[in-house]
């Protein structure tokens, strides 16, 4: 399905500005031939705002075609793709507080690099619908030494983060957890020191374990 300008693009598309979109949410209207309605408002309203108001002038069809494809040329250079269409509406959700205004505060906190990296498991958490975890993957990413594990007992997992717990590493594992800890069991986090493991000499060393 073709959402975006820059998608098949040909050169023999007529394209213009539709009034009265199918969905607000997708960038074109396709109906097969190539003539394709597009909504500038998503990606280009600063763009065509100032342009298509009040004007009936016959030329400005002429002059909407040519800016598309100039913008349909322009994403392919670029080298955009759905994927980071995708990430860059989650970056401006997030930030307008569609998550809540905590989940904002503390995605707005981290460092550039770690924002880019929770948007990559955001998506591929979305794209997945459900049918993936990204969690653990996620976690290793910030945390490399971190191990997890499934207590049956209590039906929890308990997850050990070899970090000091900063601020800035709970609030961290925090947003991890509320985007991506999608595995329907409780947990409980350990910080700097391992818990026990009974038979697994590693993890018993005295004055450095918790009790569980």
């Amino acid at each position: 399905m073709m959402r975006y300008i820059w998608q098949n693009y040909d050169a023999e598309n007529d394209f213009y500005v539709d009034t009265k979109p199918f969905s607000p949410y997708l960038e074109i209207s396709y109906t097969g031939s190539k003539k394709i309605g597009v909504n500038p408002s998503l990606r280009f309203d600063k763009i065509f705002s100032p342009l298509y108001k009040g004007t009936d002038d016959k030329n400005f069809e002429q002059l909407e075609n040519c800016l598309f494809h100039y913008l349909a040329l322009l994403d392919l250079k670029s080298g955009i793709h759905l994927t980071s269409i995708h990430e860059r509406r989650l970056d401006e959700e997030i930030c307008n507080g569609i998550y809540g205004e905590k989940a904002r505060e503390i995605y707005l906190a981290l460092r550039e690099e770690e924002r880019r990296i929770i948007l990559i498991y955001l998506q591929r958490h979305d794209a997945a619908q459900g049918l993936q975890t990204f969690f653990f993957d996620a976690v290793l990413q910030f945390f490399p030494a971190a191990k997890f594990y499934f207590y049956e007992w209590e039906k929890k997992f308990l997850i050990y983060i070899p970090a000091n717990a900063t601020e800035h590493n709970k609030n961290l594992l925090e947003l991890l957890i509320f985007f991506l800890f999608d595995m329907g069991a409780d947990y409980e986090i350990f910080w700097n020191s391992h818990f026990g493991i009974i038979d697994n000499a590693e993890t018993m060393k005295i004055d450095n374990i918790v009790i569980y």
